[in-house]
């Protein structure tokens, strides 16, 4: 949304004032604008909460794939740029996520080294040794 001038004048002098808040009164147009808005993300609300929902069940799984999915995410790292960085589509990415979809196995190990992950099997040591 752009602010009038009377509204940049506003913000600007309660920044010198070194005020943390300041009311700013929207004007008709941009009050439209924001109902817009508003509107269109509550459409949406519904299938990103089932979305979140998938993601979450997904990495709760046990095993790799759900290690895998969980560091994803603790790791914070835009979609886009870690499909980039791992060499897949983000949709895919974005599938594999939602447990909807699998990574072929060099992608897995990109994905690995970006999260800077070392896979590990621990093999059981002979009795005595």
């Amino acid at each position: 949304m752009q602010w009038t001038s009377e509204q940049i004048d506003q913000i600007k002098s309660a920044v010198a004032e070194g005020r943390r808040r300041v009311s700013v009164r929207m004007t008709d147009v941009q009050r439209q604008l924001w109902r817009q808005e508003v509107a269109t993300e509550d459409a949406g609300r519904a299938e990103t909460v089932a979305r979140v929902s998938r993601i979450r069940a997904a990495a709760m799984r046990p095993g790799v794939f759900g290690d895998l999915r969980r560091a994803i995410a603790l790791a914070r790292i835009p979609d886009a740029e870690l499909a980039s960085q791992v060499g897949v589509d983000v949709e895919l990415l974005d599938r594999f996520r939602e447990g909807e979809a699998e990574l072929p196995g060099a992608a897995i190990e990109r994905l690995a080294t970006v999260l800077g992950l070392r896979l590990m099997h621990e093999i059981p040591r002979p009795a005595g040794a």
